[in-house]
């Protein structure tokens, strides 16, 4: 028997563009009541219509994950955009195993790959038994001076599938 229970966190992401010389970019994201703040510096802004020579990228622990099981499972992601630049891309990973309840087990265990978030379910992990505190990263792609300034804001789904 497959049960299905889904979690949201709201993702958001704050992209302001300044157009005068010298000023900076800011990026803020809220991740489940933590907020994430980057500043992109001028000096990254080189040609008109050409992406930053660097990546968005969360703290290793942005958001920490429990889960409260005695099956085996896995955990998938998606996103639901409200308003989102499609040349923007989100990514998240595992970056830690958290704490193991009694004998759990976790698979990739360490640090996972990026993985690169849509409509659609990506599994990120899976294990058996619970665990807590399993520590997310976050990583923005795609950021360039052609993308219009707006705030973005996009809903991460993750998706907890047990197995009886």
């Amino acid at each position: 028997m497959l049960k299905n229970l889904s979690y949201y966190l709201i993702f958001t992401l704050f992209f302001f563009v300044f157009q005068q010389k010298g000023i900076t970019q800011s990026i803020a994201i809220q991740s489940g009541g933590t907020s994430w703040s980057v500043t992109v510096p001028a000096s990254n802004i080189t040609t008109a219509g050409l992406d930053y020579s660097i990546n968005m990228t969360s703290a290793t622990n942005q958001s920490l994950m429990n889960i409260s099981t005695l099956l085996t499972y896995e955990v998938r992601a998606k996103k639901q955009d409200t308003l989102w630049d499609s040349r923007l891309e989100l990514y998240v990973r595992k970056t830690g195993d958290g704490t193991p309840v009694l004998l759990a087990t976790i698979s990739p265990s360490g640090v996972g790959s990026y993985n690169l978030l849509g409509s659609s379910d990506v599994t990120l992990f899976s294990g058996l038994l619970g665990r807590t505190g399993v520590p997310l990263q976050y990583e923005i792609r795609g950021i360039s001076v052609v993308v219009p300034v707006r705030t973005y804001s996009t809903t991460i789904v993750y998706t907890f599938v047990g197995l009886l």
